[in-house]
């Protein structure tokens, strides 16, 4: 029941902090740890964020699916495919076909205790989004950072996290290289299957995402 109490505060600390924020940044979470070998995960999550291009402000709102596999030990492959929009200011977007994907490589990693693993993520996005006759593309990577912890059911997980941005269309041809911020997360275990996560983006990228998922 503590695991659960904490995934809930945690979950309405972000909603205030983020209260629906409606652009687009890249979850490193869902799940935050590598699958034990031969196992899948699918996941599904809705983001609200806000990020600056060149001074540019972009919001977008995106649902996502994720699909994670066990590679060789240590390494996480997955493809991410759903839909997201784009708008600024009088650019209200459609929402369009949006995928990706990246892979999750440990670095560090203790079994015992309290399971401190230490991992490098390294994932592309890529996505459209339309009005009327005018189309907004938007393709970023991001190289993160993330440490996590294993408390019962529950991995948190915190990050640095560096982003490239390329935008193009509307009249825009606009690029943001090394852009920083910080993150962090909660994957919570129902069971050994099924699981929550909650993700927020600080300084730099303004994001939430809220998901569920489930390891096969």
């Amino acid at each position: 029941m503590k695991p659960l109490i904490t995934f809930l505060i945690v979950l309405f600390a972000v909603s205030i902090c983020f209260p629906v924020l409606p652009a687009f940044a890249l979850p490193v979470g869902a799940p935050v740890r590598t699958l034990d070998e031969g196992g899948f995960s699918l996941a599904g999550s809705i983001g609200y964020a806000k990020l600056d291009i060149s001074d540019l402000e972009i919001n977008s709102k995106s649902f996502f699916f994720k699909g994670a596999f066990a590679g060789s030990d240590g390494i996480m492959p997955y493809l991410k495919l759903g839909f997201a929009d784009l708008e600024e200011g009088s650019f209200e977007g459609s929402l369009d076909f949006a995928f990706g994907g990246g892979v999750l490589l440990d670095l560090v990693t203790q079994e015992s205790g309290s399971g401190f693993r230490a991992s490098l993520d390294a994932q592309v996005m890529w996505m459209e989004s339309s009005d009327g006759g005018t189309n907004l593309d938007l393709m970023e990577s991001q190289l993160s950072l993330v440490a996590s912890a294993r408390t019962g059911g529950t991995n948190a997980y915190a990050g640095f996290a560096t982003s490239f941005l390329d935008l193009d269309g509307g009249g825009y041809n606009l690029k943001e290289n090394g852009q920083g911020h910080m993150y962090f997360g909660v994957d919570y275990y129902m069971d050994y299957n099924f699981y929550f996560n909650a993700e927020a983006h600080l300084f730099g990228q303004d994001m939430l995402t809220i998901g569920v998922g489930y390891q096969f």
